[in-house]
């Protein structure tokens, strides 16, 4: 019997989401295929081996309850060890629903590569990529995708003038965000530069590079694509907005905002951002999952906005549901995930 470690929590501000999105993964995994061990990280950043139930994860309960032993990773053998440096904890293959962060920016991807235990997802480089949106857009252009217009400045000593000249420049809104990170969170709108320092404060909360970009007049869609070399690319969708954007608390809580599925655009257009989605993922060595997403314009143009390498994951998450949209069930969807990883390291 395989044992699969599914890890969750972590010290982004993504913790929340991911505690939900591991729930989802740990209800579907077949117990009587597989073994599966649950490794939390705290806010803080340590590590426990979880034996409680699975809705004490999702509750944010699972880290005070006596079912938990502290692990330590061991870099010279494949697994982990527990408390007592005598007992490892041995794992097949790792399932990081982590979500933002040091969990999606490379930074633990390494570590899994350094141990050489499968896991699922981008690889180190991959994830490092598509987490710098400004690296991104920067290889994007290169492909000839189109992405906006956008200035990178520091978070502690920007200088006004250079924003003020961009800001001119490309004529408002503009929309101020952290060079990394997910969920929205620390974005802001700006249609009044007068407003400008308090969302470059917003942004500097969670970066120390801070992304200026020119919004772009249309909608965002999204496309999710699973698979190593092979690529099975999901159902569109798209973001229906009565909101400035799509922030945080829309994203989970959908209090206006809509996901339509499948998109409202035309063949031509679903073809064309399908193609660009593929390039995007095989230029940059994706494997596993991501969702990437565009801005289509009014006028049918369309500008890369961002990849997610661990996307949203709960069973209603967008990326599962673009996936049930041409067949994939969410359970055989998490084997798959585990079947490229174990593909992937041979």
């Amino acid at each position: 019997m395989e044992k699969i470690g599914v890890i969750f929590g972590g010290d982004s501000p993504e913790y929340e989401v991911s505690l939900e999105s591991a729930y989802s993964v740990l209800e579907a995994l077949d117990q009587e295929r597989y073994e599966i061990l649950k490794i939390g990280i705290t806010r803080d950043g340590d590590w426990y081996y979880f034996t409680g139930e699975n809705k004490d994860i999702k509750e944010d309960h699972w880290f005070i309850f006596e079912k938990c032993e502290r692990i330590f990773l061991d870099t010279n053998k494949r697994g982990f060890f527990l408390l007592d440096r005598q007992k490892y904890l041995k794992v097949d293959v790792l399932f990081p629903v982590l979500h933002g962060g040091s969990g999606e920016d490379g930074q633990i991807q390494g570590i899994f590569e350094m141990i050489k235990l499968p896991y699922v997802g981008c690889n180190t480089l991959a994830s490092a990529i598509c987490m710098d949106k400004a690296i991104l857009h920067y290889l994007a252009k290169s492909l000839k995708i189109m992405v906006t217009p956008s200035i990178q400045v520091s978070a502690k000593n920007y200088k006004m003038q250079k924003i003020y000249d961009f800001y001119n420049k490309v004529s408002s809104p503009v929309f101020v965000k952290p060079k990394c990170g997910g969920s929205s969170k620390g974005i802001s709108k700006v249609c009044d530069f007068s407003k400008l320092k308090t969302a470059l404060k917003k942004a500097a909360k969670f970066d120390k590079v801070i992304t200026i970009e020119k919004a772009v007049a249309g909608f965002e869609v999204g496309c999710g694509i699973l698979g190593n070399e092979e690529l099975l690319v999901g159902e569109l969708d798209e973001i229906e907005l009565a909101s400035d954007f799509f922030d945080y608390t829309e994203k989970y809580q959908l209090l206006s905002a809509k996901i339509v599925l499948p998109a409202r655009i035309s063949a031509k257009i679903a073809d064309r951002v399908k193609k660009y989605a593929k390039h995007l993922y095989q230029f940059l060595g994706c494997t596993g999952l991501a969702r990437i997403d565009f801005f289509i314009t009014f006028d049918e143009e369309i500008y890369l906005n961002e990849i997610n390498t661990m996307p949203g994951f709960t069973n209603h998450s967008r990326f599962p549901s673009m996936m049930r949209a041409i067949g994939i069930s969410y359970k055989n969807l998490v084997e798959r995930l585990i079947d490229l990883a174990k593909e992937e390291q041979t």
